[in-house]
């Protein structure tokens, strides 16, 4: 399906606030995004003018239906879910900075061989001058 932008910007709106709500965008949390997004294409099409206010009162706050979406999962699946987005966190302060750091790392070894390959070509001679000498010619008999 092609990606259908909202006409009425008071739609979008709606919507970017609804999704940036959801704490992780896995697989049912997609499918169910999707889901709202048809029904507020459905009633974009039908309520051309509705305001903000008209589209909390027929669908809810973005809050409520978060709620209303966990509601509906086993508890199984929202602890999982929860867990996961705690680990994902947590890694992600150990992974970034050891990133960070082996990029430091790097660049500056890089750096250090390129100064050492720098001095190391300025202390050979640029051009070498070799002389020729004519002694005249010798004579093979000898």
């Amino acid at each position: 399906m092609k990606k259908q932008k909202f006409k009425n910007p008071i739609t979008q709106k709606y919507y970017h606030q609804l999704y940036k709500s959801f704490p992780l965008h896995n697989l049912h949390e997609k499918e169910f995004l999707k889901l709202i997004k048809i029904r507020l294409h459905e009633y974009e099409n039908s309520h051309l003018e509705a305001t903000y206010q008209d589209y909390i009162e027929r669908f809810g706050l973005p809050e409520d239906i978060i709620i209303f979406f966990y509601q509906h999962y086993d508890d199984h699946y929202v602890i999982t879910h929860m867990k996961s987005r705690k680990i994902i966190k947590y890694s992600s302060f150990i992974i970034v900075p050891l990133i960070i750091i082996s990029l430091v790392y790097v660049l500056w070894t890089t750096y250090h061989y390129y100064q050492d390959y720098k001095n190391m070509m300025e202390s050979f001679p640029a051009y070498e001058e070799e002389i020729i000498y004519d002694y005249g010619t010798i004579s093979m008999d000898e």
